[in-house]
């Protein structure tokens, strides 16, 4: 018993005698400071790689990305998906002239969200305010016509669940 006393002592000592005299204090410092840096990187590379979906404020730009998500939910977009959604934009939001640069900006917006989950959750509030029931009901309407293009795979049905719960529209689980 004295032996192992002697041994967790002197063990003490000399973990002391460095965090003390040999810049152990420095380390744990310098250790915790890179965690923080790290963290912070980490939630600044996350806000901007959502910051596009954050600054969309036309309900009508929300629908398109939701569309395009839609379409890439369980495979690349068709041409068929694509021509869908130019014809939506025309028939329903009235982007004759525009529907170029309005699609390639939803695409682009829509390449920074990981799933479509994520986008209706960040987008689901602009929504919410923009629109009435009826129009809620449109775009969904509208977002399963886009996974009614190649036949509704599992991953389609699930989301457009999620946007409906999102939306208000079903009731939360």
């Amino acid at each position: 018993m004295p032996i192992l006393v002697l041994i967790v002592s002197t063990a003490l000592f000399w973990f002391v005698y460095w965090f003390v005299r040999m810049g152990g204090i420095e380390h744990v410092g310098e250790t915790m400071a890179r965690r923080k840096a790290t963290i912070r990187t980490a939630q600044a590379r996350e806000a901007e790689r959502v910051a596009p979906l954050r600054a969309v404020d036309d309900a009508r730009d929300a629908a398109v990305v939701l569309m395009v998500l839609m379409a890439r939910v369980d495979r690349d977009p068709s041409r068929e998906h694509v021509a869908k959604i130019e014809g939506l934009m025309r028939d329903v939001f009235g982007f004759d002239h525009e529907v170029t640069p309005r699609l390639t900006q939803a695409r682009f917006i829509a390449s920074r969200a990981d799933r479509f989950e994520e986008a209706a959750g960040l987008l689901g509030d602009l929504l919410n305010k923009a629109l009435t029931r009826d129009e809620k009901r449109q775009l969904v309407g509208m977002v399963e016509e886009i996974a009614r293009v190649d036949g509704p795979s599992m991953g389609q049905t699930e989301a457009v669940t999620v946007l409906e719960r999102r939306l208000g529209l079903l009731p939360a689980y």
